[in-house]
C-alpha cells in the first residue's frame, strides 16, 4: 500500500471503530461492582479523603485495586460530577487510542498484511463492548500498547525520550491492574536478553521510584485482604477453605488452561461459535498456532514474547472463579500479533498470495455477524432506556437490586448503614454506607457483622449463592430481630430493618 494512503486508511478504521461503538453502547452500569469501586475511589480522591474506601461505614484506606485507574476518572468527575455517560466516554477514547496502537504496531510489523490483521482486531465483538465499561481492562489495554508503540519507536529512532514515555506507559499500566506486574516482568526480561543493562537499570529505577512508596504505604495499613490473600486463597468467596499448597496450585494452572484454551479464548476471538465441539477444535487450532508462532520468534525474542510468557503465567495462576474473557482482553493483541507470526509463516510455506486475506476476511465476517447479532439486542435496550426503562437489558435480578436500593434512596434516612451483598452499588446509587457480610459458615461472626447495620438487603441473586450459604442462616435463627421493611416482585428482594 503506498505511504500516502495510510492516513486515510486509519481514519476509515477509526470511523469504524466508533460506528460499532455506538451500536454496542451500553449507557447502564456494569454489574460486577468493580465499576462503582472505581468511580467511589475517585470519588474519594477528588473530596480530599485520600484513597479510601468511603463507601464503607468506617472508611478505611484501600489497597485492593492500584490508584491508576481511579486517578484517571477523577479527571471528568472533579468537572462533570458523577456522570456515568461522562466516564464511559473517556473510556471510549482510550479503547480508540488503543486500537490506533495496534493499527501502528502491526503496519510495523506486518506492514504487507496490515488490512486483513487490523480488521480481524476492529471486529472482535469484546474488545468493542468493553470500551464503555468503567473497568480497568481497556485503560490497561491503552497504556500497555502505548508502552510497546514507543518502544518500537525507541529502536528505531534510538532517542531516550521513547524508551522513558515507553517505561512509564507500562510502570502507570502496572498502577491500574495489578496483574499488570507481567508487564514489568516483560520488560525487564527483554532488556536483559537484549543485554540493554543501561535501560534495565533505568526502566527498574522509575518503577521502583513509584512502586516502593505504594507498598510501603500498603504495608502499613494493609488488613490481609488484598489481593494477594485472594490469589492464594483455594476459593475468595469461600475463605473458610484455606489456602492452596502445591499440589492445588498445579490443579488451578491445568484447569484454567483447558478452560482458557478450549472454552474462553475461541469464544472470545470467534463469538458465533455455539458447538462444544467447535469451540474445542477451534480453540487447538488456536493454540496450534500460537505455539508455532512462539517457536518461530524464540531466536528472534522481542518484548511481545516476554510478555505472553508472563501475562499467560499470571493468567493461570489466578483463581478459576475469577476466569472470564475480562481477564484476556490485555493479552488479546499479544495472542493476535503471535497467531499472525504463525499465518504469515503458512502462507511462505504454502507459496499462497490469498492465505492470510482469505483466513482474516473469513474470521471477520464471522465476528461481524456477532456484531450485528449483539448489536440488535443493545438497540433495543436502549431503546427502552430511552423510553424511561432505566434497567432495560439488567436481568431480573439485578432490576431486583437496584430497586430496592431505590427505594432506600428516598425512605431511609441517610445515615443508616446497609448490609448488602453489593454494598458498593447502594453507596452510589444512594449514598448510603454500605458493607457486605462476612463470608464465612461461623454463625457468631455474621452476627456480629450485623450488629453493625441497620437495614439488610436480603438479596436473591441468581449468579450467587453467597446470601443464602452465610447470610441467612443467621437471619433464619434470630427472625424476630428483623421486620420487612420493602418486598419487590419475584424473585423476591427484601429489605430488612434490625431491631436494635
Amino acid at each position: 500500500m503506498p505511504r500516502k494512503k495510510y492516513p486515510l486508511l486509519l481514519i476509515l478504521l477509526v470511523i469504524i471503530y466508533t460506528i460499532l461503538s455506538i451500536l454496542l453502547f451500553d449507557p447502564k452500569l456494569f454489574t460486577g461492582g468493580d465499576n462503582a469501586v472505581y468511580i467511589i475511589l475517585a470519588e474519594s480522591i477528588v473530596t480530599g479523603k485520600g484513597y479510601k474506601n468511603i463507601y464503607l461505614p468506617d472508611e478505611p484506606p484501600h489497597t485492593q485495586y492500584p490508584p491508576g485507574f481511579p486517578i484517571i476518572l477523577s479527571i471528568p468527575l472533579m468537572i462533570f460530577g458523577k456522570n456515568i455517560l461522562v466516564l464511559k466516554f473517556i473510556i471510549f477514547l482510550m479503547g480508540l487510542f488503543s486500537f490506533v496502537f495496534f493499527y501502528y504496531i502491526i503496519r510495523k510489523l506486518f506492514r504487507e498484511w496490515l488490512v486483513p490483521f487490523v480488521l480481524y482486531y476492529l471486529f472482535i465483538p469484546s474488545l468493542i463492548k468493553y470500551n464503555h465499561w468503567i473497568l480497568s481492562e481497556i485503560p490497561f489495554l491503552f497504556f500497555s500498547l502505548g508502552s510497546f508503540y514507543f518502544l518500537l519507536k525507541f529502536y528505531d529512532k534510538k532517542q531516550l525520550f521513547y524508551f522513558i514515555v515507553s517505561s512509564l506507559f507500562g510502570i502507570y499500566a502496572f498502577f491500574i491492574r495489578t496483574a499488570g506486574i507481567s508487564l514489568i516482568f516483560g520488560f525487564a526480561l527483554f532488556l536483559i536478553l537484549k543485554k540493554e543493562y543501561k535501560y534495565l537499570f533505568l526502566f527498574l529505577f522509575l518503577f521502583l521510584l513509584f512502586f516502593i512508596p505504594w507498598e510501603i504505604r500498603n504495608a502499613n495499613i494493609s488488613d490481609g485482604t488484598g489481593y494477594l490473600s485472594q490469589l492464594l486463597a483455594k476459593n475468595p468467596y469461600q475463605m473458610e477453605l484455606g489456602t492452596i499448597g502445591i499440589f492445588d496450585f498445579f490443579k488451578r494452572l491445568w484447569q484454567n488452561f483447558y478452560l482458557y484454551t478450549f472454552t474462553i479464548i475461541p469464544k472470545t476471538l470467534i463469538p458465533l461459535l455455539n458447538s462444544k465441539t467447535l469451540i474445542f477444535f477451534a480453540g487447538l487450532f488456536i493454540l496450534i498456532f500460537l505455539i508455532t508462532g512462539f517457536v518461530l520468534k524464540i531466536k528472534n525474542f522481542g518484548i511481545f514474547e516476554s510478555y505472553l510468557v508472563f501475562g499467560t503465567g499470571v493468567l493461570l495462576a489466578w483463581p478459576e472463579v475469577w476466569s472470564s474473557e475480562r481477564f484476556i482482553l490485555p493479552l488479546i493483541p499479544i495472542y493476535l500479533i503471535t497467531i499472525y507470526t504463525s499465518l504469515a509463516w503458512v502462507q511462505h510455506k504454502l507459496k499462497s498470495k490469498y492465505f492470510i486475506a482469505a483466513a482474516c476476511g473469513l474470521l471477520t465476517f464471522l465476528n461481524l455477524i456477532s456484531t450485528i447479532s449483539e448489536s440488535q439486542v443493545a438497540i433495543k435496550n436502549n431503546l427502552g432506556y430511552i423510553k424511561g426503562d432505566r434497567y432495560a437489558g439488567y436481568p431480573v435480578d439485578w432490576r431486583r437490586y437496584f430497586e430496592v436500593i431505590m427505594y432506600i434512596k428516598t425512605n431511609i434516612p441517610d445515615e443508616k448503614v446497609i448490609m448488602a451483598r453489593k454494598p458498593e452499588f447502594v453507596y452510589l446509587l444512594s449514598n448510603h454506607k454500605s458493607f457486605c457480610y462476612p463470608f464465612t459458615t461461623n454463625l457468631n461472626e455474621v452476627i456480629e457483622s450485623i450488629k453493625k447495620a441497620d437495614y439488610i438487603i436480603l438479596d436473591k441473586f441468581l449468579w450467587t449463592q453467597t446470601t443464602l450459604r452465610y447470610l441467612l442462616p443467621a437471619i433464619q435463627t434470630f427472625r424476630e430481630d428483623f421486620e420487612i421493611v420493602y418486598k419487590t416482585n419475584y424473585p423476591e428482594f427484601y429489605l430488612l430493618k434490625i431491631k436494635k
